[in-house]
């Protein structure tokens, strides 16, 4: 065997530079639709990475048993949850079968088609331009590298490989592998392949005519997520909330003048097969603050145990696309603003070696979601980003940090952990640890509290504990928030130091 040295130092050709030929029609067509004949579309969003699509089209089909083509569905199409109804009077179009095709017409999967059989290769030589071909057997084309598509559900694959690893036999005991070859297939094209993902259905048509037809599907790729604006007056007790959808449409198609609507809910999703998990996507950004509209650009209503919200106007969700919509804005909102300090529970048996210096209170905020300030509505889970308005003339806001948060429903309240307070500062140590009896355990601890700001402050002590226990002693009140948590409200004045000292015993059995 000997290997054919390389025709020359250019860059090779990648294989998108195959000679694909036109399709031979040698058998009949079926019949098409395409995005063209959509006369409407509804896209409901999900926030799980899936949108249930719903268009209704117009088209053209002939009398008795043929083939559809229903072109432009989205790329991580569920074929397996296609509905398909007609819309129009009489009898209407029955669907046999249903085939959906995913096998893209790509030079990869073109020529994976063609190892083992003869090809014609062409090579330019650099400099004088002459055009040389060679017949030759194609061998092997090398690795195939890349990815299904489809969220988990195995609707395609992207495929690539190196023209420089193809290997051909020339029948003349020479095999040679690479070279900058450009390699032209027999005109024809294997069967299967489409141009882009297709719904094919079998269907029998009572006549010939133009038809109304309903097909709907979930697909993957589409998914939306809340995001929060809260802005804090100069004194941080009251607050404006203006709520954000980001929309994410990574579908593979666009739907224009579509009806949108979103679901707000913990929807619950069987795992594709071969996943342990439902594949999930989540998304945030800062969006830019904006004028509060007159009307509320989403209608919301209950679904089910969910809630869904209808935008009042048409919009275009282009693919491989984000939009942002204003989802709801409330102002004046009264702020409550609590500082909390939380134990780890092993400590209550353990014993605990040295002083915990310099430790900071968590800072939360909370308001209730409130019909009378503007909100509410159900507030879908998202981000909540607080900013507060600067004093003075400039009027500027600062970010003052921001916190994840759960569906709530109205009249419940939102609360939001922007950070630590700076300027409280607490010491904390054990000063005794006994155990009594082997079954029961002992501590005491001393917490020295010192508020470094001008205006007095609560800090809620949560001390979370286990088994039977009891506070022996404390020298402030306390508070049994659960049987697993015990909580001391210590007020502390400007620039001064308290301490809380407390004995707790706690009983296994």
């Amino acid at each position: 065997m000997r290997v054919l040295p390389r025709p020359g130092p250019r860059v090779p050709l990648s294989a998108a530079a195959l000679l694909l030929p036109a399709l031979a029609a040698a058998q009949p067509q079926p019949a098409r639709t395409t995005a063209r004949d959509r006369v409407s579309a509804s896209v409901t969003i999900y926030n799980q990475n899936m949108g249930l699509v719903r268009e209704v089209r117009e088209f053209e089909v002939p009398a008795g048993a043929g083939e559809l083509a229903f072109e432009d569905v989205t790329a991580q199409i569920r074929p397996e949850t296609v509905h398909f109804k007609d819309l129009s009077t009489g009898r209407p179009i029955r669907v046999l079968e249903q085939n959906y095709r995913y096998d893209i017409l790509a030079p990869t999967s073109l020529i994976q088609r063609y190892v083992g059989r003869t090809v014609t290769l062409v090579h330019v030589v650099p400099g004088t331009g002459e055009v040389r071909r060679r017949e030759a057997t194609l061998l092997s084309i090398g690795d195939v590298t890349g990815a299904t598509y489809g969220g988990g559900y195995g609707t395609g694959t992207a495929a690539y490989s190196n023209p420089w690893e193809y290997v051909y036999d020339f029948g003349d005991g020479e095999i040679s592998f690479g070279g900058d070859w450009r390699i032209v297939v027999p005109s024809e094209i294997p069967a299967g392949f489409v141009s882009r993902p297709t719904l094919f259905w079998e269907i029998e048509a009572p006549a010939a005519g133009r038809r109304r037809v309903e097909a709907s599907y979930l697909t993957n790729g589409m998914n939306w997520n809340a995001d929060y604006v809260l802005v804090l007056s100069g004194d941080g007790a009251r607050g404006d909330l203006t709520g954000w959808v980001t929309l994410t449409n990574d579908s593979g198609i666009t739907f224009d003048d579509a009806q949108l609507k979103l679901v707000a809910g913990d929807v619950h999703l069987a795992p594709p097969a071969g996943s342990s998990f439902p594949l999930r996507v989540a998304r945030s950004m800062v969006l830019a603050e904006a004028a509060v509209p007159s009307t509320p650009a989403f209608a919301e209503e209950g679904m089910f145990e969910y809630h869904l919200y209808t935008l009042r106007r048409p919009t275009d969700l282009r693919d491989r696309e984000q939009k942002q919509i204003e989802l709801l804005s409330g102002s004046g909102i009264p702020i409550e603003r609590h500082y909390r300090l939380y134990a780890q529970p092993y400590w209550f048996v353990s014993q605990v070696n040295g002083i915990q210096e310099n430790l900071h209170p968590d800072v939360w905020l909370e308001f209730v979601n409130a019909e009378n300030v503007g909100l509410g509505v159900p507030l879908p889970a998202g981000t909540v980003r607080v900013y507060e308005t600067e004093a003075g003339r400039t009027g500027g806001r600062q970010f003052l940090g921001e916190d994840s948060i759960r569906h709530t429903a109205r009249e419940e309240r939102v609360k939001v952990r922007t950070g630590r307070a700076f300027d409280i500062v607490i010491d904390r140590r054990q000063t005794d640890y006994d155990v009594i009896g082997g079954a029961a355990v002992e501590t005491e601890w001393e917490l020295k509290l010192r508020n470094r700001k001008t205006t007095p402050v609560v800090v809620e002590v949560r001390e979370p504990t286990s088994g039977d226990w009891e506070i022996v002693s404390s020298s402030v009140p306390f508070v049994k928030e659960s049987s697993r948590e015990v909580r001391f409200d210590v007020t502390l004045p400007p620039d001064r130091e308290v301490v809380l000292t407390y004995r707790i015993r706690v009983q296994y059995y």
